[in-house]
């Protein structure tokens, strides 16, 4: 076994996709919730929303926090280092904000991952945090059979630019940021019938990108919803945008955007044990496929994404006079679908 190919061979499951199955979470939250006695009234948002970030009132303005680490999803150190730092400052931006610090969530067994490999993945997250001036102040490892990688995160954001998940509204457009498809390469990667070598550089510069566009829309009082796309899946992702019940979302899978050669492989490398099949088990009664539609595409809607795009909703007539400016920001842009008054469904055509 060579040294470039251990790190991702120790792993279980990559990425997003070793998240425990939300059905399996819901029933652990539901009931575990009622044990804790602590109240703080400074606690805008808790676990209890399923949103981005945890929101704590700072006086005149709110302090983010977040917590995300995962498995790897490629063989590059580096590279993994990349996206566990960009899938944790993700969550900051997809409420409105921007990161200030973090402390690093680091595994790996030293006796199967070389140090030269754990150096080179602190020096990919690294890269990220430079980018937006983030702090590591610290952290915490241990030794694991299974490397893991991540952040806890604190940010910040004014009152008024702070994006909810769950705040959609009927008419809005549906847009999403970044093609879907990170899962089935991992799981190609995996598998061997896909080398990194055969992933173009435009592509692997998409998957490790960020989404610092978060925090453009938030100064947009249209944008009424705001989350991106991670473990649960385009699906998931867009219930979440209507999970108050009181709206459909309708999405036209024709505007869907994959990574290349994602839709040609969804189907060879999705076992039945897999994050796909797991996603569309939660959601399968919260949605409808108004048309006959190809295995491969609708693996892809559940694929879990792993630093996927961002996945918001915003007047017809606001992203009109925005979409050049943003495009700037998001040149992946697509709409998708649209907001309607319903009963808490998607409806898949």
């Amino acid at each position: 076994m060579s040294m470039a190919c251990q790190i991702m061979d120790t792993s279980e499951s990559g990425g997003c996709g070793c998240k425990i199955p939300s059905s399996v979470l819901s029933r652990i939250l539901s009931e575990t919730a009622a044990a804790s006695t602590a109240s703080n009234d400074k606690v805008v948002l808790g676990f209890e929303s399923s949103d981005d970030c945890a929101v704590y009132d700072a006086g005149d303005h709110y302090l983010l926090f977040t917590t995300d680490f995962f498995s790897p999803i490629v063989n590059d150190p580096f590279v993994f280092g990349q996206l566990a730092a960009s899938n944790a400052v993700s969550d900051i931006f997809a409420s409105g904000g921007k990161p200030l610090i973090a402390n690093s969530i680091m595994a790996f067994d030293p006796e199967q991952v070389p140090v030269d490999q754990v150096t080179q993945m602190i020096l990919g997250a690294q890269s990220v945090m430079n980018r937006f001036n983030v702090t590591i102040v610290g952290g915490h490892t241990i030794k694991n059979s299974q490397p893991l990688y991540g952040f806890s995160i604190i940010g910040e954001v004014e009152k008024h630019r702070l994006k909810q998940n769950n705040t959609a509204r009927a008419g809005d457009l549906v847009v999403m940021t970044r093609p879907l498809g990170v899962g089935i390469l991992a799981n190609a990667l995996k598998v061997g019938v896909l080398d990194q070598a055969d992933i173009a550089a435009a592509t692997l510069a998409q998957i490790t990108g960020d989404n610092a566009f978060g925090r453009v829309l938030s100064a947009c009082d249209e944008v009424s919803s705001l989350t991106d796309i991670t473990g649960f899946g385009l699906v998931g992702h867009a219930c979440e945008l209507v999970g108050l019940g009181q709206l459909d979302i309708e999405l036209d899978t024709q505007s869907l955007a994959f990574y290349e050669g994602a839709e040609s492989l969804a189907v060879a490398v999705t076992g039945a044990d897999s994050g796909v099949f797991a996603n569309i088990r939660k959601y399968a009664q919260s949605v409808g496929y108004q048309a006959e539609l190809a295995l491969a595409r609708k693996f892809l809607l559940h694929d879990p994404q792993t630093n996927g795009g961002l996945l918001f909703t915003v007047s017809e007539a606001a992203f009109a006079a925005n979409r050049e400016a943003w495009s700037g920001h998001s040149p992946d842009m697509h709409v998708i679908g649209r907001v309607l008054d319903g009963t808490g469904r998607l409806h898949i055509r």
